[in-house]
């Protein structure tokens, strides 16, 4: 009860909830607009889509909308708006670029497989082996990031890296064994799906500094040099992820004197920060290397990407514009607890849990709303695929909220409950897919991202009360609690 209380107390949370709400029962009415609406309305539908995507980056372009903080506190509204749509990069240049290289990917035949299945396979089975490659350099960084020194975090990032990147390897080998079982493709194209996720776990490891510096920039850089080699040499598969890797090497500058192959990092702590990414990262992005495999990469790519976007795009907003703040809140009460006195203590630990609670409502809200948009788009341009794309969407947008709360109970300390969810999520998953039988077509596909719209709801559900429970007091479980266990 409390938990739900904590939605509806709130004037600004109980806005955001209204808004995840209407949102979600109006994207779920999108696909009866035809049976409804007289003939005409997709227009008028698509109209409404643009109207409401302008609306919705107006109001993430307004300073202090994001995160219910005041106005006057909210300074650098324009500098962080400019750094989401740089962290967005990613998203914006491959969306625009991909469309245009497909066919002359196509047109190659690696080891019998098109190497535009292959790049389509490693395209997926990348982001989610990036959280778990990426998660052991924060571990050998962790107690340098609270000083912001760039110069010591690249020295000690630089001493680790070769290590980190061999021993991560063998990542590739997990998702290449069930792809192989799947698909049951040549030695060619399996040797070069391996080499292209070997390839890019180098260049998303390279990307942590950048990352951890705040440099979009940089980041973006990154990502216009992969970009443009993807459009000037589209067959030669190895170049993207090499010369985006090359940007962040030169970036390194002197760090790289720190550069030791000889070292080795310690096997248990390692391994251990795989597993955790791997149960992390399977939230959001399980379900499609599930359903590549399923139906080995016969699927509407296209709409299934496009009906993810929204939850990617809520997903950067909250670790840019969102998360710095929850940051300076949890080291404030940190301070708080070493130099101030317990009647402050209550004040600022209520704080930092409605600041916790207006973040994860405010990427909820902007989730679902663009959401509503590609769905409203998509029934004015081409409304045969509107149900599978409410289905995916609707989906992404729950793996992204559990993701989140995952994130949340993780950040405050509480590592098993995150990966528990993680891991039910995945058997989902597998039940879903295996059991509807995507094979059936996009109605099989809308079937089973259906079934995991009901049960990842209900996960979220449950990680909301677990949140709540741990973040209603965070206090206590920052800091007494592990004093009182002495």
């Amino acid at each position: 009860m409390t938990s739900l209380q904590s939605l509806l107390q709130d004037p600004y949370t109980r806005r955001r909830t209204v808004a995840i709400i209407v949102a979600l029962i109006l994207t779920a009415l999108v696909p009866l607009a035809d049976t409804l609406l007289p003939a005409g309305w997709s227009s008028v539908l698509l109209a409404a889509g643009v109207l409401l995507l302008m609306a919705t980056l107006l109001m993430l372009a307004r300073p202090g909308s994001s995160g219910g903080i005041d106005p006057r506190q909210s300074d650098g509204s324009n500098r962080r708006g400019a750094g989401l749509l740089l962290y967005l990069s990613p998203v914006i240049l491959l969306n625009l670029v991909y469309p245009l290289v497909s066919p002359a990917m196509a047109a190659v035949d690696v080891g019998g497989v098109q190497l535009t299945l292959v790049v389509l396979a490693s395209s997926i089975t990348v982001p989610w082996l990036a959280q778990a490659a990426c998660l052991p350099a924060y571990r050998a960084i962790g107690d340098l990031m609270a000083e912001r020194d760039m110069a010591a975090i690249t020295r000690r990032f630089c001493t680790t890296w070769p290590a980190m990147f061999v021993q991560s390897l063998p990542l590739v080998v997990v998702f290449a064994l069930p792809l192989w079982l799947a698909t049951r493709w040549s030695l060619p194209a399996l040797a070069t799906y391996a080499a292209l996720c070997a390839l890019h776990l180098l260049f998303v490891q390279s990307l942590i500094l950048a990352n951890v510096g705040e440099r979009r920039g940089l980041w973006a850089v990154a990502w216009v040099a992969y970009a443009a080699a993807l459009f000037a040499a589209p067959t030669i598969w190895w170049l993207p992820p090499l010369l985006g890797t090359l940007t962040q090497v030169a970036a390194m500058g002197r760090g790289l004197v720190a550069v030791r192959l000889a070292r080795r990092l310690d096997a248990r702590h390692f391994s251990a920060d795989l597993v955790r990414g791997l149960l992390l990262g399977a939230v959001l992005w399980a379900d499609k290397f599930v359903l590549f495999l399923v139906t080995d990469g016969d699927f509407q790519v296209v709409i299934v990407f496009l009906a993810m976007l929204p939850a990617v795009i809520a997903y950067n907003y909250y670790f840019v514009n969102l998360a710095p703040r929850v940051d300076r809140a949890v080291a404030t009460l940190h301070r708080t607890i070493a130099e101030e006195p317990l009647t402050v203590l209550a004040a600022r630990s209520k704080r930092l849990s409605r600041t916790v609670d207006r973040a994860i409502l405010s990427t909820g809200a902007v989730g679902m709303i663009l959401t509503l948009v590609v769905v409203l788009l998509l029934e004015g341009i081409q409304p045969v695929n509107v149900l599978l794309a409410v289905s995916v969407g609707v989906a992404s947008w729950a793996f992204m909220i559990l993701t989140l709360l995952s994130y949340e109970l993780d950040y405050i300390g509480e590592k098993v409950l995150p990966q528990v969810l993680g891991g039910i999520h995945v058997a989902l998953c597998a039940a879903a897919f295996l059991l509807v039988g995507v094979v059936q077509g996009s109605a099989g596909a809308v079937l089973a991202y259906g079934s995991l719209v009901v049960a990842d709801l209900v996960l979220v559900a449950v990680a909301w009360v677990l949140y709540k429970r741990h973040w209603t007091q965070p206090e206590y479980t920052l800091f007494w609690r592990h004093a009182t266990s002495w």
